[in-house]
């Protein structure tokens, strides 16, 4: 229960500044230096607070689902896991929509995701946002071109469908 309850909440914190960096964007603050300050409460804490494409891993999402599966259990509502899970799946969609915007469509562009492991310096390919942008950019007409230092050997099955990836 402690290790649910501590990622559980890890994964909170990610979708919370990546929600504060959507507000800051839309309010024409720097979402940085929101967190930076923030980190200085040493309630809060600096860490976890990097505004990004929310989190993926062997952990989190199975941690957080498992949690949200036993709370259901015994009858107790889940609300803040389950909107956790959804802003971090949103954030997905959400960049996808984003490129689309400055683009205009998506059909024939070539888009380029640099970076495929749910975090840096590792091959762990498990619940990687990159692969649902992936998917996602597939579906839209985008062609896909993926690369990683460190993942793109395992990320190449996840790939297969984004026309190169080289």
């Amino acid at each position: 229960m402690i290790k649910y309850a501590s990622n559980a909440f890890l994964a909170t914190k990610i979708s919370f500044i990546n929600e504060i960096a959507d507000i800051c964007e839309a309010l024409g603050a720097d979402v940085k230096e929101v967190a930076i300050g923030m980190g200085y409460d040493k309630r809060i804490g600096s860490a976890m607070l990097d505004a990004g494409l929310g989190w993926g891993g062997s952990c989190f999402p199975k941690d957080v689902k498992a949690l949200a599966y036993m709370a259901e259990g015994k009858q107790v509502e889940p609300r803040i896991l389950n909107t956790v899970t959804y802003a971090n799946y949103d954030r997905r969609r959400a960049v996808v929509k984003r490129v689309e915007e400055m683009l205009g469509t998506l059909q024939g562009k070539t888009i380029g995701l640099l970076g495929l492991a749910f975090k840096p310096n590792t091959d762990d390919m498990r619940e990687a946002p990159s692969i649902d942008i992936a998917q996602l950019l597939v579906s839209a007409g985008a062609n896909v071109r993926a690369y990683d230092p460190v993942a793109t050997e395992n990320a190449r099955v996840f790939f297969a469908d984004c026309h190169d990836d080289r």
